[in-house]
């Protein structure tokens, strides 16, 4: 796989949270009446720092190395056009080789907390070494495990 494809690869699959808007009740961060609850603010609060450790893998091109602190062990990434990568093994096979990323810029619109499942979706804006720039918009599930939220399923386009 050569250097061009596995940074898009990581990149578009992979989310640091800037900032967000959401709304409603049970969302993290929202600007509905009833307001997010502190749990639910706290989550977001969680996942952002967790995304954010990854954006700064991206850059540094370590993501292999950081697939444990963002994905839970049997997490599923759904690349568009690609077949699903299953687990951290394959994971992080898939992202070996990465180049480091010029920026990585991630936004959370929304994020839902249901019991140990969070819901989060927003857009990206990466530009590879070779300055090509990517963006799209993604959906993951975090689940809560005993060392934190973490990336259960991803897909984006």
């Amino acid at each position: 796989m050569n250097n061009r494809f596995r940074w898009l690869v990581a990149a578009a699959g992979f989310f640091a949270a800037a900032c967000g808007g959401g709304s409603g009740a049970g969302e993290a961060g929202g600007s509905g009446e009833a307001g997010p609850s502190a749990d639910a603010a706290a989550v977001r609060a969680e996942i952002e720092a967790v995304t954010r450790r990854w954006e700064a893998s991206l850059i540094a091109g370590t993501p292999e190395a950081a697939v444990a602190e963002v994905f839970t062990p049997n997490a599923v990434r759904l690349p568009s056009g690609a077949a699903a990568v299953r687990g951290h093994e394959a994971i992080g096979r898939a992202l070996e080789g990465s180049a480091p990323l010029l920026e990585a810029r991630f936004t959370i619109d929304d994020v839902e907390v249901d019991g140990s499942l969070a819901f989060a979706n927003g857009t990206y804006r990466v530009r590879g070494p070779d300055g090509t720039e990517l963006s799209g918009k993604f959906l993951e599930v975090w689940k809560q495990t005993a060392d934190g939220w973490r990336i259960h399923r991803v897909m984006w386009d």
